[in-house]
């Protein structure tokens, strides 16, 4: 009798086994794969700016700006204040294989475009409109002295 039940308890524990993988398909099958962040290239970004250089004059204003040749397709540094700045990659969220997807300061100084297809962020990369949802990748800061770094 023993070994009638110890044959039915495993049969169950297949069944059940069974039932669980076929619903972790449905679940991924289910999946809408148009609300995935898109697929922006990492790379490593490890640059220092020194903020006395004249290259970099337009940081010393708060909603200054510069770019660098770093990132994917560029990062634009924004001076907020004597403290904070923001480092923002240029490869728009919005089809960011697209080669003309490339995120620029606005004339106004007041927001970012990608003029390629029309999206526009604020100067934190948060989407302002659209067509791109997701906001622009950003990199961490650190001001220590004259010397701005930034990482990912």
């Amino acid at each position: 009798m023993p070994a009638t039940s110890d044959a039915k308890l495993a049969k169950d524990s297949m069944t059940i086994r069974n039932y669980l993988i076929a619903g972790s398909f449905l679940l991924l099958a289910g999946c809408d794969d148009n609300n995935a962040a898109p697929l922006i290239p990492n790379v490593i970004v490890n640059d220092q700016l020194n903020l006395t250089n004249i290259q970099y004059n337009r940081l010393r204003q708060d909603n200054g700006y510069v770019y660098l040749n770093a990132g994917v397709r560029g990062i634009i540094v924004i001076r907020e204040n004597a403290n904070r700045y923001r480092a923002i990659e240029r490869n728009c969220s919005y089809k960011p294989e697209d080669a003309c997807g490339i995120v620029e300061v606005d004339a106004s100084n007041l927001f970012l475009k990608d003029p390629c297809c029309g999206s526009q962020f604020d100067l934190t990369g948060q989407v302002t409109g659209g067509p791109a949802t997701y906001p622009l990748r950003q990199y961490g800061t650190t001001l220590q002295g004259n010397f701005l770094y930034i990482t990912n």
